[in-house]
Parts: C-alpha cells; structure tokens; sequence
C-alpha cells in the first residue's frame, strides 16, 4: 500500500485548499450582505406601512367631528381663513362656495398624543406620538421595533423650499411624523441599531369625507 503524495498530487491539493481559501470569504461576505440587506428591506417596508396607516388618519381630534380647516395658534398668515375670501362664510385664500372652510372655527390641539376619550384607540395622527410596536416576520425568527414620534413645525410660507423640522412650541399647520425602527431578535452588530427612518409631512387642510366616512 502507498504511504506517500506523489509531487503532482501535492499540488493539485494545494490548488483545491487554495481556491477553497479564495471562494470561502467571497461566500461568507455575500452570505452576511444578503442578510443585512433582508433586515434592511423587512425594516423598510414594516416603516412604511405603518406610516402608510398615520398618515391616512384624520389629522386632528377636531378633524374626527369637523371636516374643517383648524383654527392654529403659530400659523403663517398663508393659512389664515377670512371672510374676505368667501364672502359670508370663512375661506383661505383660493377657496371657493362649497369647499371646506373654516366655519366652526375649531382649534386644533396644541398637545399632541392620546386624548382621554380615544379609550386606548388612536383615531387621529397625533395619538401615534411616542407609540412603539412590535413587527415580527413571517416564522418570528426576526423582529423589530418601531417607534413613532410627531411635532408640530414651521409651515412653509410662499417662496419658501424647505421644511424647518424644528420643534413648535405652539400648534402650526404643519406635523411632522417620523417613524424609526431598529431590529430587535437578530443577533449582533444590528441589534437595537436603527436601520431605517422614514418621514412624512401632513398639513391642515380638513377631513375629506363620502357620506361621513373617512376618504382614503
């Protein structure tokens, strides 16, 4: 029986652990971007649907009762309504008879969050303010936790291009709600780190509704 490598055979296993060596990493490394790319896309498109769920909530308390413009307490003069506008009934600048207007002269909530009277049941965006859910996949092998904040910001005036996202201290026409989420149940480097933020901008222009329904 042959104790010993024959010189070719010698190399030829140096070749396979070599390649081995080289094909291994590339394995690993395409292993390890694929699965941030799935926390990633799953992060992604949890953020979004709930977004997708605020945002198409009424944008006040008020707006659950009135289908009206809101009356604010920092709003830029743009927004304001007048009766200069419409004649007898309150309008804002380019309103016309029978659109939306501001005739019960309702104020908007200058706090924002869960009002005593939702009974745990958020019914406007701003009852979303420092909420947080849970978001688990198909099998639970992953979660996520997303977490929702809202304030009021500056309105953008004629002229203007951009957003201040600063904090208002009073109510504006203007929300700003932001949703973060961070993966929970996957083990290291991504634990508890952020891995999406998503935006939205909802402005104050009343409830539009079919037979007192909400219009999504």
């Amino acid at each position: 029986m042959r104790r010993s490598l024959t010189l070719i055979e010698l190399v030829f296993s140096m070749v396979i652990i070599a390649i081995a060596f080289t094909v291994f990493p590339k394995i690993l490394q395409v292993s390890a971007k694929t699965s941030t790319n799935l926390l990633k896309e799953e992060a992604l498109f949890g953020g979004l649907t709930w977004m997708g769920l605020i945002k198409n909530l009424p944008w006040d308390e008020k707006n659950t009762l009135f289908d009206d413009y809101l009356v604010v307490d920092s709003g830029k003069t743009e927004y304001e309504c007048s009766t200069s506008f419409g004649g007898a009934a309150i309008y804002r600048r380019g309103g016309f008879v029978g659109s939306r207007n501001c005739k019960h002269h309702q104020y908007a909530s200058s706090s924002l969050g869960s009002e005593a009277n939702d009974n745990s049941v958020p019914d406007d965006l701003d009852d979303f303010n420092g909420v947080s859910k849970l978001l688990q996949n198909a099998n639970g092998s992953r979660s996520y936790e997303m977490n929702a904040t809202l304030r009021y910001v500056s309105d953008l005036g004629l002229g203007e291009t951009a957003f201040d996202t600063t904090a208002s201290t009073s109510s504006t026409n203007t929300k700003f709600i932001e949703i973060s989420v961070s993966p929970q149940a996957k083990k290291g480097a991504f634990s508890s780190q952020e891995l999406v933020r998503i935006w939205y901008i909802a402005t104050n222009i009343g409830q539009i509704k079919v037979r007192r329904a909400p219009w999504h």
